[in-house]
């Protein structure tokens, strides 16, 4: 290696992660300290692992404890501890590690007026392994400008993968249904402009402030699979249930009567289900589901009541007089048809929300019409669909006629399509959100497909354009598995950190890679032509060793960021097991220039190779995000 020194840095690198790892787990010290304001000072700690009889050199107590809560609602965005060690001041809080004389203080968990700290000691392991992963980082940036190796002579050959590879680099860090109601039913329900401004007023829905329409969707899809019933639009789906109840609550049972007699202790999936229909239906029916009144509590955070919610002892009587009477006087004008004057009490609900979460930050109108905007183009689903029909067609029908420039003009319009629809989507759930975009599973996919279709727009081979789209499609329909409009929530406080989402996006890109070498394999092994099928190797050979090192990125720095949050690198949690193996396994036709791993040379080897290690990732992402569970299951 005298002439490949970043190759040489590498692997050093991985020897001195590795040296870290032992003396971590030979002389590292591992505890936790739980504390209680205004209780004196202690110097033991419940050792987990390490020399030493759990013992501090020095005395530690609790000044103060708090939960920082996202703005107008109970939903805790932040836990955050003030310790006293020797007379200083220390602040701990998620993703901030407190540090006194080589000991480092994590957050873990607070209850009452009590703090848990996760009390770490590995001054010589951190050390180490922090400059093994300095160079392992530097190795892999210097890995790509070396002259003389494997990687670099395959350039001269197909050079569009450079194009590629630089962008992927560069963006790591970084139709309504007829109103026919009428009709069709005679259930009874808001006209659809008076529902459109019921979908505007706030309400507390999934741990955070929405507007109602979010809950319409979600409550619609839950009980119907669908978006609409009958024609009618999810707010008129959901203003007839709260308005019309009983109305409501017998069609949908002789509708789906299964749903009436489901089992209170289901077994099967199935029962669980129907379960969880009939356990919304009838929560529906007691009214705590619309939590639309806010009340500043005593505490000083804001509390949301319910439409049959007690009254708090510190509430005035104008608010409870407002609560009572606001929601039955818009039943009542709904009731003789006064529909002007039902509005205008709509707009004095919305105007009283604001007035009664006063000193507190609620969503802004251009939030609310953001995510009223998202939910209604938010269609992940139709999209793929589009993808994949114009990406098949880009891949397979040159195996069985010549296309004209017409198929190469059409992929890229599609592609250039998708892929604003998809950053238009991703921006709105960011500002929405508040949050960069990649906290659960249909967040990650879909920023996954906007990877592969940038990767669509910017390439200029057709049979490249063609296999990302695919990834794109792909993407996009296991997004629309998480339903058809993703979930959009509070950051919990672990989550809230930069590392992460770098390390989500790094990953993601490295997946998407990883699933193009696939489909270009299998258009290879389909392909009669030698020469396609050996040009398909040279090309995945290229996309190939910079999707293993992005891979080998984004591990470690989310080991730094677990080490950040809760004071190690790693814990053999299931998806962490899951990703070294994937990265080993496509560690090996990286190195198909070593000579004991010669028959990667074989184009047809390595297609077959390649298109099997892509259970692997499916594993990973699928079977460790939703089978095996741990830290990184997706809820």
């Amino acid at each position: 290696m005298k002439h490949q020194p970043f190759t040489l840095l590498l692997h050093i690198a991985l020897v001195i992660i590795l040296a870290g790892a032992i003396v971590t787990h030979f002389w590292g010290i591992q505890g936790t300290l739980t504390l209680q304001t205004g209780a004196p000072a202690v110097t033991y700690f419940s050792k987990e692992s390490g020399p030493g009889n759990g013992e501090l050199p020095f005395a530690v107590s609790l000044e103060k404890v708090e939960v920082i809560y996202y703005p107008a609602t109970t939903t805790p965005m932040d836990f955050r501890s003030e310790i006293n060690v020797d007379g200083r001041m220390i602040p701990v809080a998620m993703n901030r590690v407190g540090e006194y004389k080589g000991w480092r203080f994590y957050q873990s968990g607070i209850g009452g007026d009590s703090s848990i700290l996760s009390i770490s000691h590995d001054p010589w392991g951190i050390g180490i392994t922090y400059s093994g992963y300095a160079l392992l980082f530097l190795g892999l940036f210097g890995f790509f400008f070396q002259k003389r190796t494997s990687w670099r002579a395959l350039l001269r050959k197909y050079r569009q993968a450079v194009a590629l590879g630089i962008l992927l680099f560069a963006v790591t860090p970084a139709v309504a249904s007829a109103d026919t109601s009428a009709g069709l039913t005679r259930l009874k329900v808001m006209q659809k402009p008076l529902a459109a401004n019921l979908g505007k007023v706030l309400v507390y829905w999934n741990d955070r402030v929405a507007p109602m329409q979010t809950m319409a969707y979600d409550v619609t899809s839950s009980l119907y699979g669908s978006d609409s019933y009958k024609g009618y639009t999810p707010e008129q789906v959901l203003s007839g249930w709260l308005f019309y109840y009983d109305q409501w609550a017998r069609d949908y049972f002789n509708t789906f009567p299964e749903v009436k007699t489901a089992p209170s202790e289901p077994s099967t999936k199935k029962e669980k289900k129907l379960a969880e229909k009939l356990a919304l239906v009838q929560w529906i029916g007691t009214g705590e589901i619309f939590k639309i009144y806010p009340y500043l509590a005593v505490d000083g955070h804001i509390e949301w009541l319910s439409l049959t919610g007690r009254r708090p002892s510190g509430m005035s009587l104008d608010q409870w007089t407002f609560m009572q009477t606001s929601m039955p006087a818009i039943k009542e004008l709904l009731m003789t048809g006064k529909n002007i004057e039902a509005n205008v009490l709509l707009n004095e609900l919305k105007a009283g929300q604001k007035k009664y979460a006063v000193g507190t930050e609620l969503p802004s109108d251009g939030k609310i019409k953001a995510e009223i905007l998202y939910n209604r183009t938010m269609r992940p689903a139709i999209a793929g669909i589009v993808a994949i029909l114009i990406g098949l067609t880009i891949l397979m029908l040159p195996l069985f006629r010549s296309c004209g420039k017409w198929l190469e003009a059409s992929g890229l319009i599609v592609s250039l399509l998708l892929f604003i629809y998809s950053g238009l989507m991703l921006g709105m759930l960011w500002w929405i959100g508040g949050h960069v975009p990649v906290s659960n599973g249909p967040e990650t996919m879909m920023f996954m497909a906007f990877v592969s279709l940038l990767g669509a727009v910017w390439s200029r081979n057709s049979t490249l354009r063609g296999g990302l789209l695919i990834v794109a499609a792909i993407s996009l329909f296991v997004a629309a598995m998480g339903g058809r409009t993703p979930r959009i929530g509070a950051m919990m406080p672990v989550l809230s950190s930069p590392l992460l989402s770098v390390h989500v996006m790094v990953v993601m890109i490295a997946y998407s890679l990883f699933l193009l070498i696939a489909i270009l394999s299998t258009v290879a092994l389909l392909s009669h032509s030698k020469e396609r099928m050996h040009k398909l190797s040279i090309l995945n050979r290229l996309l190939l060793t910079p999707a293993v090192a992005l891979l080998g990125a984004g591990i470690f720095i989310g080991a730094i960021w677990a080490n950040q949050t809760w004071g190690r690198y790693w814990g053999w949690d299931p998806k962490e097991t899951c990703a070294l193996i994937m990265w080993i396994v496509y560690a090996f036709p990286v190195h198909w220039s070593n000579r004991y791993l010669s028959f990667f040379r074989n184009d047809r080897i390595l297609h077959v190779y390649l298109l099997a290690a892509i259970l692997t990732v499916a594993f990973t992402y699928f079977g460790a995000n939703y089978l095996l569970g741990g830290l990184h299951s997706y809820a």
